[in-house]
């Protein structure tokens, strides 16, 4: 049978048997959100989920896990449990808040023997010249430019899991307590890559002026104003994005329906239509109730996420209480290595 079951499975084995494979069972459940969202990415962000259906997720799955095991007969889960990551996109993955990872270009330090990573805080200084002919062109030697060091920081829990939950066939109680081991994590992680936007100074702060299309418009100007000398290329195209509350994304919403020739802006509500593509608005709790404005961003560039180790799991047997301790760690960390990207947009 397989290795890695359902808990309600579990009641088919002898106790200690049940015991045993319990700690692969754990693993897999706990597991299932890490192995999606390296195998979806940034699909996987607010308002892109609903486009992905059970034959893309299965495909990219198998794909996922073709190429991080030899072969089939190592991986039980490419041939028979495809299907249940499927399953699991579409039950549980809407619930994790995952908007953040569209807003970060993933450095991948898994398998690497270094405790971080650099952000070049400035551009190489590449400039293009007229050059006449027969004339040789100038080159940029000797580089030498500050940078952000981003270290990994490591997060943990512990869990006990009672020998009654397992001996009384009690598996509802393991599949709760899992559910929140996992639930937590995946929450820690939203929390660390929101917060590094909400924690900005008010240097990144656009004051409302005349209605919030206009104020939108500005601090886009501003933005790609600012960004300007960093080497981005950006310009009036380049997709934002948006991160609000949940109290204020029914407005940010409304503000992008004043489209040129919409009804918002031919009667007046809005002074001036949408001028620049905002491909996604990213809802949270991490951005408080209180809080008076939204935050305009140019993802990925100088905004970098690194993961160095996805979340694991060890147990020890705790004999005086009669259960196992499971205890869960990941590492992993992030920087705004150019808050230029950045502009928290007032309402008023």
């Amino acid at each position: 049978m397989r290795t890695q079951i359902k808990f309600n499975r579990l009641a088919k084995l002898p106790a200690e048997q049940a015991k045993a494979t319990l700690a692969e069972a754990i693993s897999f459940e706990i597991n299932k959100p890490g192995i999606l969202m390296d195998a979806l990415g940034k699909d996987l962000a607010a308002g892109r989920k609903a486009r992905l259906d059970d034959a893309t997720v299965t495909a990219r799955v198998k794909a996922f896990l073709a190429e991080k095991y030899a072969s089939s007969s190592s991986n039980p889960i490419l041939v028979d449990l495809a299907s249940e990551f499927a399953a699991f996109f579409h039950s549980n993955m809407p619930e994790i808040d995952t908007g953040w990872m569209s807003l970060f270009d993933l450095v991948d330090m898994r398998g690497s023997t270094h405790d971080h990573f650099d952000i070049v805080d400035t551009n190489a200084g590449v400039t293009y010249e007229q050059i006449k002919p027969g004339a040789e062109i100038k080159k940029r030697t000797g580089i030498s430019e500050s940078s952000t060091r981003v270290g990994y920081v490591t997060y943990g829990a512990g869990l006990g899991i009672l020998d009654d939950w397992i001996e009384k066939q009690q598996f509802w109680k393991v599949d709760d307590a899992v559910n929140e081991f996992r639930a937590k994590h995946f929450d820690k992680m939203a929390e660390v890559h929101y917060g590094l936007f909400t924690g900005l100074s008010s240097a990144i702060d656009v004051a409302f002026s005349t209605d919030d299309a206009t104020t939108f418009n500005a601090a886009v100007a501003t933005m790609l104003r600012a960004v300007r000398s960093s080497g981005y290329a950006v310009g009036q195209n380049a997709p934002l994005k948006i991160i609000t509350s949940y109290e204020q994304v029914g407005r940010v919403k409304r503000m992008l329906e004043a489209t040129s020739g919409s009804v918002m802006v031919a009667y007046g509500t809005q002074k001036q239509p949408i001028a620049y593509t905002v491909d996604e608005v990213i809802a949270t709790t991490f951005v408080s109730a209180s809080d008076t404005g939204y935050y305009l961003v140019l993802p990925n560039r100088k905004v970098k996420r690194g993961l160095w180790k996805d979340l694991s799991i060890e147990q020890a047997r705790n004999a005086a209480a009669r259960a196992t301790d499971w205890y869960a760690s990941a590492q992993y960390n992030a920087a705004i290595g150019d808050t230029a990207q950045v502009r928290r947009v007032k309402f008023s």
